[in-house]
């Protein structure tokens, strides 16, 4: 652990979020409809694509979390991971975001889409684990991982910007798709370069063991706040992920608002960019899990209105409404994936002071694993569902189409974030709890 926890590397921090949010945002929103839509493969080819990629992470993560924890070098635990993923993730984005003129076949995008991923797991699991080594105090936690949301907020926002101004300039598809990977170009080495000069590593640090598939079983079975945060968060993504991948189809065929879609999405980013130091406060002042309970619930019950105005109003005529809704959604996005990092990282001093270990991105490892688990699930069931109802570039939207375009942004999500407050309750980790955890190992220490 450091000595003081400064601006500095906390900005530093929250720096390398930037990039990695910016790549994770088209991921679930803009490439599967530019893979379907200029590049010409079937709606469902996309999203049997999209959600095998993610399931291959479900066999990566655990790996690379166990390699990252096990394997040290001179440089510390955590830089030299940078190091290595950021180079592939920059050709990667490359091949995905700005791929050459000519018919791009899905064994193209299956195979980019693969190595893109392997590489966003290196480097995201490492900047996750390394936010534990920052820090052990309880609230100080919410501040590094709130910083590190803050990254990826304005991260998103910034990547946004691109298909913001270039739909006010009339510019295509793809040239969108292409300003979003020369942004990635650009930020991912700036960003790695200024964290790896500016945030501490622990050098004198020995790696873990390396786990079997049984100590991970027996990790989650006898630990009950480890499987309500890790559900918490599937939920959550799962949720996030079917908004996000259904949002552009939602704006050109049911809000009518096609063309300004990039930038009511820019408004919800922002919104939940000024939310979260509200959000971080109230996890200083009431803890971490209620405030996740609060943030959950918010989410549920701004979806739960869509379906009914739907019915109700001409919610193409209704702009102000939809962007009222847009804001109070965007409030309530960030604070869910803040807060389970944050309660992970407490999850790894409980861990610690059990087991004599201390494995941070084996434990981040099985956080995104089952993150992008619900992702895949998100991204994979809702285009093969839309592809049933007759949905697909240059075909006729029906009305019919329309409702199930509500129904997929708006229901499951409403219900898994509603799923995901529930759990919440009676979460045993409590601030006192904690304290108690700290003592023992400084103690021990």
């Amino acid at each position: 652990m450091i000595n003081k926890l400064t601006k500095p590397i906390l900005i530093s921090y929250g720096a390398l979020a930037v990039p990695l949010a910016a790549l994770g945002l088209p991921l679930t929103v803009y490439l599967p409809p530019f893979y379907e839509g200029p590049i010409g493969l079937s709606v469902g080819t996309v999203g049997i694509i999209f959600m095998v990629a993610r399931f291959w992470d479900i066999f990566t993560d655990p790996l690379m979390g166990a390699l990252v924890d096990r394997y040290p070098s001179k440089w510390g635990r955590r830089k030299h991971w940078i190091v290595i993923g950021i180079p592939i993730l920059m050709l990667a984005s490359w091949y995905v975001f700005i791929p050459s003129e000519g018919e791009k076949t899905a064994i193209y995008l299956a195979f980019w889409l693969f190595i893109l991923y392997l590489a966003y797991t290196f480097v995201g699991l490492t900047q996750q684990a390394w936010g534990v080594d920052l820090t052990s105090k309880y609230n100080e936690r919410s501040q590094v991982y709130g910083w590190r949301e803050i990254g990826s907020i304005f991260g998103m926002m910034a990547v946004l910007a691109f298909p913001a101004i270039l739909e006010i300039l009339d510019y295509d598809f793809r040239t969108m798709i292409a300003g979003m990977g020369y942004f990635l170009l650009v930020t991912f080495p700036l960003t790695a370069l200024i964290s790896l000069v500016i945030i501490p590593d622990n050098k004198g640090s020995k790696g873990t063991y390396f786990p079997k598939i049984f100590d991970i079983k027996k990790i989650i079975q006898n630990n009950s706040p480890l499987k309500r945060v890790l559900m918490a968060e599937m939920l959550c993504s799962t949720a996030s992920s079917i908004s996000g991948s259904t949002f552009i189809y939602l704006a050109i065929h049911v809000f009518e608002m096609g063309d300004i879609s990039s930038r009511i999405l820019f408004v919800y980013f922002f919104a939940g960019l000024l939310a979260m130091p509200l959000w971080m406060f109230l996890s200083y002042k009431i803890g971490k899990h209620k405030v996740l309970f609060i943030s959950a619930l918010l989410c549920s019950v701004i979806l739960s209105t869509y379906i009914p105005l739907y019915y109700l109003i001409d919610i193409s005529e209704a702009f102000w409404l939809v962007m009222f809704l847009t804001t109070l959604f965007g409030v309530g996005y960030g604070a869910p994936f803040t807060l389970t990092r944050a309660m992970m990282a407490d999850i790894v001093d409980a861990d610690e002071l059990r087991s004599g270990e201390k494995r941070p991105a084996l434990f981040f490892a099985v956080l995104t694993t089952l993150s992008k688990f619900g992702s895949a699930l998100a991204v994979g069931m809702v285009y093969l569902y839309l592809e049933s109802t007759g949905f697909g570039s240059g075909k006729e939207v029906t009305e019919s189409i329309r409702e199930s375009l509500v129904f997929a942004f708006a229901f499951f999500p409403m219900l898994f974030y509603f799923l995901a407050s529930l759990i919440c309750i009676g979460y045993e980790l409590t601030p006192e709890k904690h304290k108690d955890i700290q003592l023992e190992l400084e103690k021990r220490n």
